[in-house]
């Protein structure tokens, strides 16, 4: 069959149809049609026969019919209780209906259908005894209380189907007056009356009576079997839409109710959620029954005593966990939580994710997969130590080829027989489908497929060091929109609780920030501030001009943040920690054994003019800050990153110490000077010359009613302590910068 004969049979289907059906069957109806190659004009010409016409939301509704679950069949079928058959279609022609004009002329004012009066319909039915629908349901004479049958040659005709004989089954308002009703012809679907909303209405089976359960359900059908099971209420919600509504109704007039809801199959999730708004049990289908079966199937199939079993046996849905979880605060002492755990000492903190940003080219990837390498067994890494674990490299931009490429140079190097990594380093290639998360526009995104794989993988592994290589790969979202960036982080936050393992997202550093040279002051990530705050441990890696790679921890919220790194890469091997007098430290070890010689020299001399260098980094005095106008200084054309990397290598070295001085307001503050090594390697007297004045800020007296009297350092912290003042003030010059760890 072609398309256009698809469309030919699809339409005479759908118009078999009243369009007054209830809203849940018009929408299954245009998902069949639309799948069927219906056109929206032949859609909206059925609709129009609906007295609650609206083109808007019928238009609307069309729109939203686009990939649905139901198909063409499921339109079919449901014509079929209208005389639909497959032979009658193809009597009609196969020319399809021609597709009006875009722009329809201007149609004169509707004028809106009357509504049907309830109360002149229930008037003019006769208590019901007996029913075709009722017996067809197994409903005995007393479940039919309370309803009426609309006597024959009755002139109330909807969606052009006469009601002659329909069984009327009243939908009441909260406050007890009629305020709809549904009718079920002896032969047809049921309908609503047109013009009297069902929002809110019930009809009950039976009497409700204090301490005792009522249930739930959508259909007469499936109250009256309720009732005659176990002979509590029953109440009649007339549609799944209306059930939430209802449940709401009766909470609110008798908090102590036990509400019990009755689902068809498929609709038990939707239960649950309405059960925990409400405070309802909920009384779910056996397993094995077809979608949209309901309890009074169960009785026909099996009797009363097993729908009876089933209803006394509803159970109220888990609790939802509270959004905002209460701490434990009594016993912090007595009970006290695990300190934080590193896979890598002080620098990657478990069960939580790090990052570890650099420039592109930079060697991130290589030392990545040399920590991966140290973890799974249990070596140290530049000096510092690993926790045996097993480690999970996540490849999201280079293929299979290139890492095991830098593996084998790993082996190589470090003397390893790759055998012993069997079991402990799992590498995985994502290069084809790298995309962990995925946020389309200004929305929050979402988690992919990938993503719950890696899930699965960490939790197979059991990982103690997850990386995952990198954040422009994996990240399928704006890298500026702070709700996206925070989703994602959040996400492999979640990976990194699985087994309590370390999660170390690699990020590239754009090229603005990098022509910037901004992270060399703490900022070695692009894009969000989200990057940096949903971070618990940060690290950057640069590379000076003179080729020295600098590992520089520039945030840690759970332990003080560790001193800089300086590592050396040669030509030929793998980026190895630069001390001075080590064995490995040639020509470039030698140049900075040099330049070292020279910093400590300038120190020296500004230290016995009382110009104090302060250890803390981010500070106003810190070394470059206050050497950076000195010839002597410049002559050996350092960058901040080349100061830094220095001064951490003479303080490894033991040439320099904090020293704690006090200013004439006797605060405590500390400065860097000379050991008796510094100055002896620096070729100076081993005795100082005594210091004039302490100054700061490049020499300059910042408080000049003392008479040139010291003024407090910036920071009391170490090596890589953040400072920061109120609103960006100048603070008072004999107070000093407050510390903060984020």
């Amino acid at each position: 069959m072609n398309d256009t004969d698809l469309a030919v049979r699809a339409s005479y289907a759908m118009h078999l149809m009243p369009p007054t059906i209830a809203h849940d069957d018009r929408v299954r109806v245009g998902c069949g049609a639309r799948d069927g190659g219906v056109s929206l004009d032949d859609y909206d010409d059925w609709q129009k026969g609906n007295p609650r016409y609206d083109p808007v939301e019928v238009r609307s509704m069309w729109n939203s019919f686009k990939d649905g679950p139901v198909k063409v069949a499921t339109l079919f079928h449901m014509a079929k209780e209208y005389g639909y058959q497959a032979s009658s279609a193809s009597d009609r022609p196969a020319t399809p209906r021609p597709k009006q004009a875009t722009t329809r002329p201007a149609e004169p004012p509707r004028k809106p259908t009357p509504s049907v009066n309830a109360e002149m319909v229930w008037g003019r039915c006769t208590p019901a005894k007996s029913h075709p629908y009722a017996t067809a349901k197994g409903a005995s004479a007393e479940s039919m209380a309370g309803l009426r049958v609309l006597p024959m040659n009755d002139p109330l005709v909807i969606g052009g189907v006469s009601m002659d004989g329909a069984l009327l089954v009243p939908a009441y308002a909260p406050d007890g007056t009629l305020q709809s009703a549904q009718l079920i012809p002896p032969k047809g679907k049921k309908m609503n009356l047109p013009g009297c909303p069902m929002s809110g209405a019930s009809f009950t089976v039976g009497e409700i009576k204090p301490g005792e359960p009522v249930f739930l359900c959508e259909g007469v059908g499936a109250a009256w079997s309720i009732w005659q099971a176990t002979g509590a209420a029953a109440v009649v919600c007339f549609g799944w839409g209306n059930v939430s509504k209802v449940a709401a109704t009766m909470r609110q007039q008798d908090e102590a109710a036990r509400l019990v809801i009755c689902p068809d199959v498929g609709k038990e999730k939707q239960a649950a959620e309405i059960a925990a708004e409400h405070d309802c049990m909920v009384a779910a289908m056996p397993d094995g029954w077809p979608q949209n079966s309901d309890v009074n199937d169960l009785f026909q199939r099996d009797g009363f005593d097993v729908l009876q079993a089933l209803l006394e046996s509803a159970t109220a849905p888990p609790k939802p966990e509270p959004l905002l979880k209460p701490v434990s605060v009594f016993d912090v002492v007595t009970n006290p939580a695990p300190p934080p755990a590193f896979v890598w000492d002080g620098y990657l903190p478990r069960g939580v994710v790090s990052l570890l940003g650099a420039h592109g080219g930079t060697g991130k990837s290589t030392l990545a997969l040399m920590l991966s390498v140290c973890n799974a067994l249990g070596m140290p890494l530049f000096g510092v130590d690993t926790v045996q674990c097993n480690s999970l490299f996540l490849s999201l931009e280079d293929g299979a080829a290139i890492v095991r490429h830098r593996l084998a140079g790993i082996c190589k190097t470090w003397g390893i027989d790759p055998a012993a990594l069997a079991g402990r380093l799992t590498i995985v290639d994502g290069t084809e489908n790298p995309e962990l998360f995925s946020a389309d526009n200004k929305g929050a995104g979402d988690t992919t497929a990938s993503y719950a794989e890696l899930c699965k993988l960490v939790q197979a592994t059991g990982a103690g060091l997850v990386v995952v290589d990198n954040a422009s790969d994996s990240f399928g979202g704006d890298e500026i929109n702070r709700r996206q960036v925070r989703a994602f982080m959040r996400s492999l936050a979640v990976v990194a609780r699985l087994t309590d393992c370390a999660a170390l997202l690699l990020a590239h550093v754009d090229k603005g920030t990098s022509r910037a040279r901004k992270a060399e002051g703490g900022e070695g990530y692009s894009g969000s501030t989200a990057w940096h705050n949903s971070a618990r441990s940060r690290l950057f890696m640069s590379r000076a001009e003179n080729g020295m790679l600098t590992l520089e921890h520039q945030k840690s919220n759970l332990g003080k943040m560790r001193e800089p790194l300086t590592l050396w890469w040669p030509d030929s091997g793998l980026p190895m920690l630069s001390e001075p007098g080590s064995d490995f430290a040639p020509q470039q070890g030698r140049a900075d054994d040099t330049a070292a010689a020279a910093l400590l020299r300038i120190i020296a001399e500004f230290e016995s003019r009382g110009q104090y260098c302060s250890p803390a980094i981010t500070s106003r005095n810190h070394v470059h800050a206050v050497l950076k106008v000195e010839p002597a200084f410049k002559v050996l054309k350092l960058h901040s990153d080349d100061t830094k990397r220095l001064v951490n290598q003479c303080q490894r070295a033991g040439w320099i110490e904090p020293m704690e001085y006090r200013t004439p307001d006797r605060k405590p503050h500390e400065r860097w000077t000379l050991t008796p090594d510094g100055r002896l390697f620096a070729g100076l007297p081993a005795a100082p010359t005594a210091p004039t004045a302490p100054t700061t800020e490049d020499g300059a007296s910042m408080n000049m009613a003392q008479g040139g009297a010291p003024t407090a350092p910036t920071c009391v912290g170490g090596v890589g302590a953040e400072s920061t003042h109120k609103d960006g003030a100048e603070l008072d010059s004999t107070e000093p910068l407050e510390v903060f760890h984020d």
